[in-house]
């Protein structure tokens, strides 16, 4: 359909392709004049381009560079693919935004609440941030406070339910929250109901603005925080779910986070699994052929921004493999592990249940350390492991990520590595000592090394000081691969960036290799010894 701009006017002109067309327009907004019999004109509002939208009809920016400065930290600039996401963010009010790792989604968000907020008179429209403990302060607090200098104000809403409560009544724009904190106060007594701070953030009328980062959080439907999700974002007029990895398993994922935005347009959950998936055994479904462009078309209105679109001059990542010998004693541990699934140490016996368990085994086997049914960690001789890392460490430039995903090695790592510039991050680490070596990572000459738990280095971190990622181990997900690599290789980083994975295995090797096509890791072990590899 043709439109025009007159901006002298601030009017979207039409000339509809008929008289229902016509009639459209003019039934659903009011403000809509029709001249000469062939054209319609529609005052070009916020209110009115979302109407638009919603009628699938085409609409100019709401945001432009003649209506808003866009704010961002001195020496930022926004790119047009922030404009345009922060454009069709205002413009399609309940929506996703998909775009890849690293290609500016928080800011663009940022800017598309800083705008709605305008819209409204003052303190009559405010935004409620979720995002994971990790990010609250050292990725959307410190982007409000940098970018918009004091023009905006917010909040970490923390601590003890009081707490929460008492920050909640500060008048700010911003209030920031982690995922299970919007959950604070509800409870499943009789029946499911919101209470306390729960309950007065879904009841807060000025509080009209939603967004969650990482959504993927909320891709298990059937999860009490997502009923938590369902109850607390269905009072909000605009709500928006953030993440590059929406299907991190499976189709199905998508569901969850369909079921908030649009009410998985009237589908159950079972008709979609039934839709997009195959089922070949009594527990295990595979992706139908099709199953992927469902789970696409169930996310909408949606907009992706790929990382090659964004970033056209990327330095190159590259990915090798470091064999690593195994010690007498692994050896023998995981033949007996495999045998009988049962291992012997000092303290009495390892069982594994399952075959998840069991992998997770003979992982920590290869690590040097592994748990017993008390969760005690013992050490295992795996010298040759630690003499690679070493190696790499030396001839690698700095700074460098050291990733494993079990607290005890990360641990031992942090003692073996005792005579090197290095930091541990995992989860005990608190959120404010976290933003602080990050940011020391960042800006100053040490750390060199962050040792870390993937899962802390996954979401919105901009670690582009490292030059070098290692996995000292496998995790467990594909989603926490993806985004643990992606701290350092995303836009502003200017130089070459090598992953490095030691492997020591076929077990790990498969993992690896289903790691990069983000496959589940269901069957890995079972597949790896049913080939004799292992």
């Amino acid at each position: 359909m043709q439109f025009f701009l007159d901006t002298s006017r601030n009017l979207l002109v039409y000339q509809p392709p008929s008289l229902f067309h016509a009639h459209q327009i003019l039934e659903r907004i009011p403000e809509a004049r029709a001249v000469n019999g062939e054209y319609v004109c529609v005052p070009h509002t916020l209110q009115n381009a979302q109407t638009l939208r919603w009628m699938q009809w085409p609409v100019a920016p709401v945001i432009t560079d003649a209506n808003y400065d866009w704010p961002a930290t001195p020496g930022k600039k926004a790119w047009e693919h922030q404009k345009l996401t922060a454009n069709f963010c205002c413009l399609h009010p309940r929506s996703f935004v998909l775009s890849d790792l690293g290609s500016g989604k928080t800011l663009s968000l940022l800017w598309a609440c800083d705008f709605l907020m305008k819209q409204y008179p003052p303190g009559t429209c405010r935004a409620l941030i979720i995002a994971p403990l990790s990010t609250l302060q050292s990725v959307w607090q410190q982007e409000i406070f940098s970018s918009f200098l004091g023009r905006r104000s917010c909040v970490v809403l923390h601590g003890s339910a009081e707490k929460r409560m008492e920050l909640l009544q500060q008048p700010h724009d911003f209030y920031i929250v982690n995922h299970d904190g919007v959950g604070v106060g509800a409870h499943t007594h009789k029946r499911f109901e919101l209470d306390g701070f729960s309950r007065a953030l879904a009841e807060r009328s000025d509080i009209r603005i939603a967004v969650a980062d990482e959504a993927s959080a909320y891709k298990d439907s059937t999860t009490k925080r997502h009923r938590i999700a369902r109850a607390v974002f269905g009072k909000k007029q605009y709500l928006f779910l953030l993440t590059g990895t929406p299907t991190p398993q499976a189709p199905t994922d998508a569901y969850g986070l369909a079921k908030l935005v649009n009410n998985a347009f009237g589908k159950s959950r079972t008709t979609f699994q039934h839709e997009s998936m195959l089922k070949i055994s009594q527990f295990r479904w595979v992706p139908q052929r099709d199953g992927y462009d469902k789970a696409r078309a169930l996310l909408s209105p949606a907009i992706r921004f790929d990382i090659d679109d964004v970033w056209p001059d990327a330095p190159e990542m590259t990915i090798q493999t470091r064999e690593v010998a195994l010690t007498d004693e692994q050896k023998r541990l995981m033949l007996q592990l495999k045998k009988d699934l049962q291992v012997t140490v000092r303290s009495g016996p390892i069982t594994a249940a399952n075959e998840a368990s069991v992998r997770s085994k003979f992982l920590q086997l290869s690590l040097g350390a592994i748990y017993d049914s008390d969760h005690v960690a013992h050490r295992i001789d795996a010298a040759p492991r630690i003499a690679v890392l070493k190696e790499i460490l030396e001839q690698s430039p700095k700074k460098m990520l050291l990733l494993a995903g079990f607290t005890s090695v990360l641990t031992f790592l942090k003692k073996e590595l005792k005579d090197y510039s290095c930091e541990l991050v995992n989860g005990s680490v608190s959120p404010k000592e976290r933003a602080n070596i990050f940011r020391r990572f960042q800006d100053e000459v040490a750390p060199d090394i962050l040792i870390a738990d993937p899962g802390v280095l996954a979401h919105g971190l901009n670690l582009q000081r490292g030059r070098t990622v290692i996995w000292f181990s496998p995790c467990d997900k594909a989603e926490l691969f993806q985004q643990a690599n992606a701290r350092c290789y995303r836009p502003g980083q200017k130089f070459p960036v090598s992953v490095v994975q030691l492997v020591s295995n076929p077990l790990e090797r498969e993992i690896y290799k289903r790691l990069a096509s983000n496959a589940t890791l269901q069957g890995a072990l079972l597949d790896v010894i049913g080939r004799g590899e292992l």
